[in-house]
């Protein structure tokens, strides 16, 4: 079941118009949490400030303690839902128009795993998280299908070089270890055919850089 939805040449399902709606409205109220939380900790941050300023440390009291330990959880809690909010980037915009195989080897790995999350993904109604570059470990896209299964996708930008056998298995190993039921391995340039053997039979699908012409254009 896994392999059908996931695969890229077949089109079994589609998110509608409300269903991504109803995912732009989950991102507006994570959002306007954080901004809430980020006022509610000003405040107490502030006011425990404006306590001290008046009437100093001598007169600590039950509000002052109260201010204190609200602006430490409120700090925490808002610090670490900032960092989660900025260190996954969803895309769900219209930026790119299909690219030849030139143009394509002419962006940057970036700007590569952009392009494969929006014109792969996202057109076809996935859900699309594009990891942060610094912390990817091994993983460049997130993907999650409509019954929530997580696939994960590796982009090679390369201009001179074939994507082997070894890259094909280290991605297999990171499917494992992320608990990944589908896995895709998209390049601009060619694949060889011992990385194609190794990957037959397995849930997973290699795009060269022809390919990825191609199905950018569906």
């Amino acid at each position: 079941m896994s392999q059908r939805t996931f695969f890229l040449n077949h089109f079994p399902w589609r998110v509608s118009t409300p269903q991504r709606g109803e995912s732009s409205q989950r991102r507006g109220l994570v959002g306007a949490s954080l901004w809430l939380g980020s006022a509610l900790w000003l405040m107490a941050y502030g006011g425990l400030g404006v306590l001290l300023w008046r009437e100093g440390v001598a007169r600590w009291g039950m509000l002052h303690t109260f201010l204190l330990v609200s602006s430490i959880i409120l700090g925490v809690v808002v610090g670490l839902g900032w960092w989660k909010a900025l260190a996954q980037k969803p895309h769900f915009g219209g930026r790119w128009k299909p690219l030849n195989q030139e143009q394509l080897m002419a962006l940057s790995p970036s700007e590569f795993e952009a392009y494969v999350a929006e014109r792969l993904f996202v057109r076809r109604g996935f859900q699309v998280i594009n990891v942060r570059d610094t912390k990817d470990g091994g993983v460049d896209v997130l993907v999650t299908d409509h019954l929530g299964q997580k696939a994960i996708v590796q982009c090679k930008r390369y201009r001179n070089s074939t994507v082997g056998a070894s890259v094909v298995r280290d991605l297999y190993g990171t499917m494992m270890h992320e608990g990944a039921v589908y896995g895709y391995l998209v390049t601009s340039g060619p694949i060889s055919e011992e990385a194609r053997r190794w990957a037959a039979g397995k849930p997973m699908q290699l795009i060269d850089g022809k390919q990825l012409v191609e199905l950018s254009k569906k």
